[in-house]
């Protein structure tokens, strides 16, 4: 399997804001400020997560643990369907 540059170009959109809001956070000197920088990046999970009735769950999550159980699969979805739309491109661009 080759690496779909489109696939990692959509993980990148999501990725490289992400690294901004954490380094953002540490540089913060208020704990406010970091705290809800650090929740941009997975807001969207973290409110679905909570709408199914597992807000109270998340709560013992540290942040890295919630980077890796939401963000993660974020981006590894993000670079199938890059992956997936190259491959339609392709086969349309082939006709």
């Amino acid at each position: 399997m080759r690496v779909s540059r489109l696939g990692v170009a959509l993980s990148l959109v999501y990725v490289l804001p992400a690294i901004a809001c954490v380094a953002m956070a540490i540089f913060t000197g208020d704990p406010k400020s970091s705290f809800v920088i650090l929740q941009i990046p997975i807001v969207l999970q973290l409110a679905a997560l909570a709408a199914l009735g597992m807000g109270s769950w998340l709560t013992s999550l540290s942040w890295t643990g919630a980077y890796l159980l939401l963000g993660l699969p974020v981006a590894l979805m993000l670079y199938l369907c890059g992956y997936w739309l190259g491959q339609v491109f392709t086969r349309v661009l082939r006709r």
